[in-house]
């Protein structure tokens, strides 16, 4: 588990209190990155690490007190299942309390259709065995004790196999939630009400209570998603009412990203020293290029959010401006990751250090300001600070780091933007499962992020193996992809090129995974490729971003940043 404490001379001081049962330690999970090598990069990058990782006191796992970050704060957090114990003293009482209650005429309310989720928030089933009358009475009576109540009305189906709100959805943690997958969509789905003590009402109030109606006849999937909780969709009765929190794995991907708009964007000259998938040739006109881009972005961002016939996801959508000196912020993976309690203990927010200097600028205070504003990290990992160190060393985030949540595996193909040493303390600190390599191009040069010759998802894998020269190491990466439950899905070169490597397993909005990637890639994947991806995925998305990739050498994948 990961803690921070406030130091008595307010600084912020990170202690390494991860459990390392079960995890190989480096030597035992990879092969000797030197050994076997043809090529004398890899001993001098490797050589270079490791001298470094013997200077930098984190790597020994010691406590290392950081220099003040205005940036690195704790935070409250509705992650977790800290309510669990007063969810279930509330439900006792209203159970009580609904026993004994006296309803007029016409009012029906069932225990069995009140969730209790928090003092904020009560969710009252209304159809079979509860309605508005019920709920009214009950609003006036102050028997749910919240500040909102959301009534999730059965307004088409009103079966007698699911009579209660208890019937097809439960709450299995603070923002974990279970549900039926019928009750998503078609005439099965549920719509909702909102009323809040005080609101501003657009619809009236309830009887003479102080609620207010303020929202009204949402879809319970959206009203799901926009209050941060976490969908886990099960197909029948029987599997919902097993379900409980202990056998929810940690999700390998997510419904709710940040993006970045290019609207400043233009060929970053520090970042092509060794993106080698950056062209200099194409759109000489800054003006025509920013319209071109934009207008690609603008593709992708609809059908990632297109619930029909894209991937429905939630986006923090944001731009950026000439002055802000950031030609690459369409690419936020690089700078910042996040991790939920249930992969590594604590919801953390991870900052990263960033190799080109222009680069470093992404992580504006406006942004770190929406990632707080979730108040949902308890912890913040800054590792920013290498970035200043007389030997300065870099881990650009997801981009370096390739990661299999599920089962904790990182894998890391080294180069000057994926340090060794950092690579191997942020595994110590999150409790991961390191796997280093080293990947090149056709000039044998380094593949600059892991992310551009390979992907994970939960249950398939894409990967460039003839990229990976040293056969040990090609053949532990496979290895483990494969006894992790993978499926894979090797790519060539060419593929890589075409960005069949930077794709990314997002959640929908019904919860099921689907792969997004560009149109290029889309069209160089083969038939059979694409046939095995469709078995594991709900479905295959993509966008022509061709030029964003061309110009800025980065795909569907670099331009997601995840939120969990």
């Amino acid at each position: 588990m990961l803690r921070v404490a406030a130091s008595a001379r307010g600084r912020w001081s990170w202690t390494n209190h991860v459990s390392t049962f079960g995890r190989r330690s480096l030597s035992q999970a990879s092969p000797d990155l030197r050994n076997g090598s043809s090529m004398p990069l890899e001993s001098a990058v490797i050589g270079a690490s490791k001298a470094q990782e013997a200077e930098d006191p984190a790597a020994d796992g010691e406590q290392v007190e950081l220099p003040q970050q205005p940036l690195s704060v704790s935070l409250s957090v509705p992650g977790g299942n800290h309510g669990q114990v007063e969810r279930d003293s509330q439900m006792e009482r209203i159970r009580s309390t609904i026993k004994r209650l006296r309803l007029p005429a016409y009012a029906k309310l069932d225990a069995d259709d009140v969730i209790w989720v928090n003092k904020n928030l009560a969710l009252v089933g209304t159809g079979t065995r509860s309605n508005i009358t019920g709920v009214r009475v009950a609003l006036e009576r102050g028997i749910f004790r919240t500040e909102r109540v959301v009534t999730v009305r059965d307004v088409f189906e009103r079966s007698p196999d699911l009579p209660t709100l208890n019937k097809s959805f439960k709450l299995l943690s603070d923002d974990v939630t279970c549900i039926l997958a019928g009750i998503q969509k078609g005439s099965r789905r549920r719509i909702c009400n909102e009323y809040a003590v005080g609101g501003v009402g657009v619809g009236g109030g309830l009887g003479s209570s102080n609620f207010k109606l303020v929202r009204h006849d949402m879809d319970f999937v959206q009203f799901l998603h926009e209050g941060g909780f976490r969908i886990v969709p099960v197909e029948s009765r029987e599997k919902l009412l097993a379900t409980e929190i202990d056998q929810v794995p940690p999700q390998q991907s997510t419904n709710h990203v940040f993006m970045v708009a290019p609207t400043a964007f233009q060929s970053n000259p520090d970042a092509a020293e060794d993106n080698h998938f950056m062209s200099s040739e194409g759109i000489r006109d800054p003006q025509v290029l920013q319209r071109k881009v934009v207008a690609e972005f603008e593709a992708l961002h609809s059908k990632l959010t297109d619930k029909v016939n894209g991937a429905g996801l939630s986006v923090h959508l944001f731009t950026h401006e000439e002055h802000h000196d950031t030609p690459d912020a369409v690419f936020p993976n690089n700078w910042f990751s996040t991790h939920t309690d249930l992969e590594v203990g604590e919801c953390t927010l991870c900052l990263y250090p960033m190799k080109a200097p222009n680069r470093r600028k992404e992580r504006r205070p406006d942004f770190i300001d929406r990632l707080h504003s979730f108040s949902r990290y308890t912890n913040v990992y800054d590792m920013t600070r290498q970035e200043n160190a007389a030997r300065p060393k870099f881990l650009e985030g997801t981009g370096s780091l390739v990661l299999d949540r599920v089962n904790r595996v990182a894998y890391a193909s080294i180069s000057e933007r994926t340090d060794l040493s950092l690579t191997n303390v942020w595994g110590r600190v999150m409790n991961y499962e390191v796997v280093p390599f080293i990947s090149v191009d056709r000039a044998r040069r380094p593949i600059y992020h892991t992310n551009v010759m390979m992907s994970v998802g939960t249950s398939v894998a894409v990967v460039c193996a003839e990229s990976i020269p040293d056969a040990r190491q090609r053949a532990y990466v496979l290895d483990t992809l494969r006894t992790t439950g993978h499926e894979v899905v090797e790519i060539s070169m060419d593929q890589v090129d075409r960005f069949c490597g930077n794709i990314l397993e997002v959640e929908n909005y019904y919860g099921k995974p689907v792969l997004a990637m560009s149109t290029s890639a889309y069209n160089a994947f083969t038939p059979d490729q694409l046939a095995t991806l469709r078995e594991h995925e709900e479905d295959l998305v993509h966008a022509d971003i061709s030029t964003l990739e061309n110009i800025g050498g980065g795909g569907v994948r670099c331009s997601i940043g995840e939120l969990f």
